[in-house]
C-alpha cells in the first residue's frame, strides 16, 4: 500500500518539473538497414560488396533524425557461407562518404574498419556457415569504427561499406543481411 505523504511527494516533484519546464523526454529508437540479399564476395571476381548506406531511406531514423543524441549499441546480422576457400574471416570497413574504391587496398588506405573479423570455416566443412546473431556482432565492433559510425548516425546519415573476406582465394554467400541500430533519441 502506497502512503499518502508518497503520493503528496511524488506530485510536487511533478508540479516542480512542469513549473519549471524541466519534463526530459528521451527514448531509444530500433531500426535496421539492410543490405542486398543475397550478395557475394569473390576474391577472383570482385573481392567486395560495396553498399551506399543511406539512413534517409528508413522510417525510423528519418522520423527521429532530429532528436538523435547517440548510438547505444550496433550489430551486423547475416548469414555468411563459405562456397569455395579456406577458412578464413569477414570484415566490414567504411568510408564516410559516397565512395567506389576498385580494389580491398584503396578502401583500407582510405577507409577505417567498421566491424570484425568475424571467424568462417572452410568451404564444405561444419563451420562454412556462420551465422551472426547481436551479441557476436555488437563485440565485433572497432572502436574507432563505432565512433565514425556515431558521427555519421548523428551527421547526414549516409556512408559507404565495404564487406570482404581475408582467406586470400575464397568465394562467401551472404543472406539476410542488416546493420542493426539502436539509438538515443531526446526532444
Amino acid at each position: 500500500m502506497i502512503r499518502m505523504p508518497m503520493l503528496a511527494l511524488a506530485g510536487l516533484v511533478a508540479l516542480a518539473l512542469a513549473a519549471t519546464g524541466c519534463v526530459i523526454e528521451s527514448a531509444q529508437v530500433f531500426t535496421h538497414f539492410d543490405l542486398p540479399d543475397p550478395f557475394s564476395i569473390d576474391s577472383s571476381s570482385d573481392p567486395f560488396e560495396r553498399v551506399l548506406v543511406d539512413l534517409n531511406t528508413v522510417s525510423e531514423y528519418e522520423d527521429h533524425k532530429s532528436e538523435i543524441k547517440g548510438l547505444t549499441d550496433v550489430a551486423f546480422g547475416g548469414r555468411f557461407e563459405n562456397l569455395t576457400g579456406p577458412a578464413g574471416t569477414v570484415e566490414v570497413w567504411m568510408t564516410r562518404d559516397d565512395t567506389n574504391y576498385g580494389s580491398v587496398g584503396q578502401v583500407k588506405a582510405n577507409g577505417m574498419k567498421l566491424w570484425g573479423p568475424a571467424s568462417i570455416g572452410a568451404s564444405g566443412s561444419g563451420d562454412a556457415v556462420h551465422t551472426l546473431g547481436w551479441d557476436e556482432s555488437s563485440k565485433l565492433f572497432d572502436p574507432a569504427g563505432r565512433g565514425a559510425l556515431i558521427d555519421e548516425v548523428k551527421g547526414d546519415g549516409v556512408f559507404t561499406i565495404y564487406v570482404f573476406g581475408t582467406a586470400g582465394t575464397y568465394r562467401i554467400q551472404a543472406t539476410g543481411g542488416t546493420i542493426l541500430l539502436t539509438l538515443d533519441a531526446a526532444k
